[in-house]
């Protein structure tokens, strides 16, 4: 199986992380042995319309 997730962050630096948001779904996909793969954009606003990991 296979599985992607994407997460956001909008600062690098202000105590946002993106494993925050990434870890638990990891987990979730790796105790069943699915293939993952992560998208992530950092020090983008949501309100931005270009943002490349999303695109991918």
């Amino acid at each position: 199986m296979k599985a992607a997730i994407y997460a956001r962050v909008s600062t690098a630096n202000n105590g946002q992380d993106q494993r925050v948001q990434t870890r638990e779904l990891g987990e979730f996909c790796e105790h069943r042995s699915w293939m993952l793969a992560e998208y992530v954009d950092i020090g983008i606003s949501g309100t931005k319309e270009k943002r490349p990991a999303l695109r991918e």
